[in-house]
């Protein structure tokens, strides 16, 4: 409950009219949050193409969502094997959100407390 009061202050500081302009900025960009910068993946295959750009993601500063419906347990198992490799050299964290959708984030990616709010809506 705690992360929903912690959002809405930040929020609240917010002023539309410099989060609309459409220049790029350092300012700008520090508005959104990390859950607003968050990809989602739904992997397909379980190819290294597929592994290298949900890590690259990571690496870059975004969070992944990721679905692993779609492929073999066992790839699936590989895959999440090696992401989270990537994201504990990170000093991240893993959620698992369901029985194949994962939360992948850098600790960096966490502090801001919305990757959290999100995890604990999920949970209701």
């Amino acid at each position: 409950m705690g992360f929903f009061k912690r959002k809405r202050k930040k929020l609240n500081n917010i002023e539309f009219t410099e989060y609309n302009n459409n220049k790029k900025s350092k300012k700008r960009s520090s508005l959104l949050t990390a859950f607003d910068r968050m990809e989602y993946s739904i992997v397909a295959e379980a190819s290294q193409e597929e592994l290298f750009k949900i890590c690259d993601t990571i690496l870059s500063g975004k969070a992944v969502l990721a679905n692993f419906d779609k492929v073999d347990p066992v790839k699936a198992n590989e895959m999440l094997s090696f992401i989270s490799g990537v994201v504990y050299a990170k000093e991240g964290e893993i959620y698992k959100l369901d029985d194949k959708l994962f939360l992948f984030g850098r600790k960096e990616e966490f502090e801001d407390g919305s990757l959290y709010s999100y995890v604990e809506d999920t949970k209701l």
